[in-house]
């Protein structure tokens, strides 16, 4: 890693690039494919009993709000079923993101290796959470390996 590096991934990340990676991978888009704010926010206070409008969480995102309280982080995290922590240390947001990342590629893989081609089943194994990846991609082996097992010739009998 060269100091560029070093130095770009120990700058501070702010709280719409928290929030915008969490809506990339959990958020349920509107019909322009961009998440719906409003509905988002309806359920964030459905979830919590704390008070979000579509607006605010919209600004939080662009980055034209950027000091949530402490219960809109918790709101939040919530939600997002992620640690407060997130939102306040880097450090916790990077491995976070990293974990996800790691999951994300382990499920590709299987899926890849497993021949799964449809966008649509993609698409949804990918809003899983990091451990729900794990568990696709260990099922998508299991199923492999018992399908495999099954085109093999029976054992002959044994005397």
């Amino acid at each position: 890693m060269n100091g560029d590096e070093i130095s770009a991934s120990r700058r501070q990340l702010s709280m719409a690039e928290k929030l915008d990676h969490l809506l990339k991978l959990r958020a349920k888009p509107d019909k322009d494919d961009k998440p719906s704010y409003k509905a988002m926010a309806a359920e964030i206070a459905a979830q919590s009993g704390e008070t979000f409008s579509g607006a605010y969480l919209w600004q939080l995102h662009r980055g034209e709000r950027a000091n949530p309280t402490l219960r809109h982080l918790g709101a939040l995290a919530r939600y997002f079923d992620v640690p407060v922590s997130y939102f306040t240390e880097d450090d916790v947001a990077r491995r976070v993101i990293d974990e996800e990342d790691l999951a994300r590629r382990e499920l590709d893989k299987s899926m890849t290796e497993a021949g799964v081609s449809a966008v649509y089943l993609r698409g949804d194994l990918s809003a899983l959470s990091p451990e729900g990846k794990r568990m696709a991609a260990d099922m998508i082996r299991q199923i492999r390996e018992l399908e495999q097992g099954a085109k093999l010739p029976p054992a002959p009998p044994r005397a």
